[in-house]
């Protein structure tokens, strides 16, 4: 029972405690919380009210500094305005007074004006007079003097200029003087200082185009069973192959001429070779040239090697190695040109080191310049054209080509290399001993051009020049037109051609001369 009644008292306990938290403590809590919502609102109402103030105060403290700051910038403006209106007023009169000062300058530029109109009629007036009595006072003096002013004062003036262009041509002509006597000076002292330098190791090579038959048989067994060896070699060498056994010839001997030198060797290898065999070994002539001839080719391949290796030069094209080597084939006034290119390269390195010019590209012309003779025989034209086109075409610089043609004139070019090499090709070919031209043969050379030229009508004058290489022709206006300038130069060349005996080539230059005759 006592149980019973202690859990209903915990039940009555219980329910009276939920009926004071669901609805008495709520009670209280929103009473409490009315109370501080009050607090809080009085709270900000008083901050509101604080804040205002502090606004108001503040935005009335700008306002005092803002009217302050505008007052002072009104009293700023009206001492500006002040200050203005006195530079004003001191324009104007400056403006007043300098209006003054012109109105017054005005006034005088007038009276000034009047008085230069007046001095200006008085000037004429004296000039008209001045210039009448100049007039009265020359034809005075042309009627005392008996002469007319105008021819006096041209003659005069004529005398004049004459003097002065006197006075200048011998100036002229006096540092002319000077400067060809200092310049060749200064060329002999190079050209010593060359040949000092230069000293050659080696002796000209006699070459031989004839094959001598001591044996008198031979000459007959020649021309009777011989022709078929001779045929046989002159169309596989492309030469002329003739026998000289005429009672003016001490020994019979085969000529042979033309064609490629390397070529004419290979013929006389083969002769040298054959011609003790008899008719069994004459049948093997062409078997024998090619044998000889291959020889020759590896022997002028080994000379191009030698030619670069003397000079101390690289990058040369085998090819023009190879025709460097033929020229020991070939001679020119008896001078073997082999020898003569490699001396030429040699001299062309020594001058240009002398002058300031560039010693390697002096020795590549002056190793080129002479390929052409190789093969000339076979393509028209000049030797100097022929080495120069041949150099460029196996990848040689343009100057180097330029310079190898222009070394005979065919192309004219005014460069230090260029004069170089025509330096040191002179010296090679004019050193004594280097070349042989035979005193009697050369004055008839130059005899036999003479007279073709000459019996030409119209030839005024004529120069055999470059060692008889070259031919200036003047021809009279008046006999010869211009449009036949280049027929009467053709036939001339032909008629050199067909009646003068000489090496290499003639150039034929054809000019017209104008003359103009007075009798004073």
């Amino acid at each position: 029972m006592g149980y019973v009644l202690l859990g209903i008292g915990s039940v009555v306990v219980g329910y009276l405690a939920f009926l004071w938290i669901y609805r008495i403590l709520p009670l209280r809590l929103r009473a409490d919380h009315k109370a501080q919502r009050d607090d809080i609102i009085n709270d900000a109402r008083q901050q509101v009210v604080a804040r205002r103030q502090t606004e108001i105060e503040r935005i009335e403290e700008e306002q005092q500094m803002i009217a302050e700051q505008i007052e002072a910038d009104l009293l700023e403006r009206q001492e500006d305005l002040k200050i203005t209106e006195d530079d004003i007023q001191a324009q104007e009169r400056s403006l007043q007074l300098e209006e003054n000062r012109i109105q017054k300058l005005t006034k005088e530029l007038e009276v000034h004006s009047a008085k230069v109109t007046t001095l200006r009629g008085g000037y004429e007036t004296k000039v008209q007079d001045v210039a009448n009595l100049k007039a009265e006072l020359i034809t005075d003096l042309e009627r005392i003097a008996n002469v007319d002013a105008a021819t006096l004062s041209k003659t005069i003036q004529t005398n004049l200029i004459d003097s002065r262009q006197m006075e200048c041509q011998k100036a002229l002509k006096n540092l002319e003087d000077e400067l060809s006597s200092s310049h060749k000076r200064l060329a002999q002292r190079s050209m010593a200082r060359v040949m000092a330098r230069y000293a050659p190791d080696f002796y000209w090579p006699k070459s031989i185009n004839s094959v001598e038959l001591v044996d008198p048989k031979l000459v007959e067994r020649l021309l009777a069973e011989g022709v078929t060896l001779v045929t046989d070699l002159k169309e596989k060498a492309q030469i002329e192959i003739e026998l000289l056994a005429s009672a003016e010839f001490p020994v019979p001997m085969l000529k042979l001429a033309g064609g490629a030198g390397v070529d004419r060797e290979a013929v006389r290898l083969a002769l040298l070779e054959l011609l003790p065999k008899g008719q069994g070994g004459w049948s093997k002539a062409a078997s024998t040239f090619d044998k000889h001839r291959a020889l020759l080719e590896q022997q002028a391949i080994k000379l191009g090697r030698a030619a670069i290796r003397e000079v101390k030069l690289n990058g040369i094209h085998p090819e023009i190695q190879k025709l460097v080597g033929y020229l020991n084939w070939r001679t020119s006034y008896r001078q073997n040109q082999w020898y003569h290119t490699v001396e030429v390269a040699k001299l062309a390195g020594i001058i240009a080191s002398e002058l300031g010019v560039d010693a390697d590209a002096a020795k590549r012309c002056g190793l080129l310049h002479d390929i052409g003779k190789a093969i000339d025989y076979r393509i028209e034209g000049s030797h100097a054209v022929i080495s120069g086109d041949y150099a460029d075409r196996f990848g040689e610089n343009r100057l180097i080509c330029d310079t190898v043609m222009s070394h005979h004139n065919d192309l004219v070019i005014e460069t230090p290399l260029a004069y170089v090499l025509r330096a040191a090709d002179t010296l090679s070919g004019a050193r004594p001993g280097a070349r042989v031209n035979l005193e009697e043969g050369y004055q008839m050379r130059m005899s036999g051009i003479e007279a073709c030229v000459r019996s030409f009508p119209g030839v005024v004058s004529l120069s055999i020049m470059n060692g008889a290489r070259e031919v200036h022709v003047e021809v009279n206006n008046k006999r010869v037109q211009e449009q036949d300038l280049e027929r009467l130069s053709q036939s001339i060349a032909r008629k050199i051609e067909t009646e003068v005996a000489f090496p290499g080539e003639i150039k034929i230059l054809v000019s017209r001369r104008f003359e103009a005759t007075a009798v004073a």
